[in-house]
């Protein structure tokens, strides 16, 4: 994202600077006209009056630039405290890994590990894992995501209540104007305590014809909720798919803040560096991340055999 502070002259101080020669221009017009017309006082109490106007707009100039740039901060700091809201520095993911292996008909098996800690004498019952998935506009709503297996340590628990509904959206573009966005979150009960502050979760989801623009432009969402110290990403495909870059994005992992209105550049520029794509996507990070959503946008392609072209 750019920095405002370095974007060139605002335009406040070009009103600023231009008023301020027109003036002083207007001054220097008026004396020059009035010199052999006037008595001392006269142009005196005319230099005086423009004085006086010049003081007041410049002022208010000033007043103008000033309140301007402290609601350019506040709007930054309110971005900073919604992303400071949605994010929680009592747990700590020390690894994290992603598998996403997308079929032909744009289902895909979704598989994440993680290793979970607290902050010592901290006690987290439930922990929030973002999901996101794509349906039709005319399938049944909520069928994207199924919940098929959640462990912790090894042990088996019970799915049938961890997916919880947040929101269901139309997705802006035109390829994907006949799509509904799901957004929920799997409660994951890791019970961290005194005693117990580390946790090994992993979680098996099916994404249900949830990438219906397979083929088009598809993008696989990681929201990092909470402190992660590494994070390893692969996106694959299966019988006898293959998974490329999308050629309509700026980054091959494109960074955003306050979730996903905020883009961040440079942050894109630096996980993409960590991004490779042979025998599909794999983006590996070592770097420490808060409060970001990483889009990984891709495109599938299936090997067309000789004989099928040769008609």
């Amino acid at each position: 994202m750019a920095d405002p502070g370095r974007s060139g002259i605002s335009p406040g101080v070009a009103a600023f600077v231009s008023g301020a020669v027109s003036v002083l221009l207007t001054v220097a017009g008026t004396l020059v006209s009035l010199r052999n017309e006037a008595t001392k006082e006269q142009l005196f109490g005319v230099l005086s009056g423009v004085m006086y106007a010049t003081g007041a707009a410049t002022f208010l100039v000033l007043l103008w630039i000033v309140s301007t740039t402290l609601l350019q901060r506040l709007e930054l700091l309110r971005s900073l405290r919604d992303v400071d809201v949605h994010v929680s520095r009592q747990l700590r993911v020390r690894r994290r890994t992603d598998r996403l292996e997308v079929g032909p008909d744009g289902s895909a098996g979704y598989v994440v590990e993680f290793d979970v800690e607290a902050d010592r004498d901290v006690a987290v019952a439930w922990l929030a894992f973002p999901i996101f998935s794509a349906a039709k506009v005319d399938a049944p709503p909520w069928q994207s995501v199924h919940v098929r297996r959640l462990m912790i340590d090894g042990r088996d628990y019970d799915v049938l209540q961890s997916y919880i509904h947040r929101s269901r959206a139309f997705v802006e573009g035109a390829l994907f104007k006949d799509l509904v966005m799901e957004e929920g979150v799997v409660r994951i009960p890791v019970s961290l305590e005194k005693g117990k502050s580390k946790r090994r979760v992993k979680l098996e989801i099916d994404l249900n014809e949830s990438m219906p623009a397979l083929f088009a432009e598809e993008s696989h969402s990681i929201d990092i909720s909470y402190i992660t110290d590494e994070i390893d990403v692969h996106v694959t495909g299966k019988n006898g798919l293959e998974i490329f870059p999308s050629p309509r994005a700026a980054h091959l992992v494109e960074a955003s803040q306050n979730k996903g209105e905020h883009g961040d550049a440079q942050e894109s520029i630096l996980q993409s560096s960590t991004c490779r794509h042979r025998d599909g996507i794999h983006w590996r990070s070592k770097n420490t991340k808060l409060g970001y959503r990483y889009e990984i946008k891709f495109v599938a392609r299936r090997e067309v055999s000789p004989d099928s072209t040769s008609g």
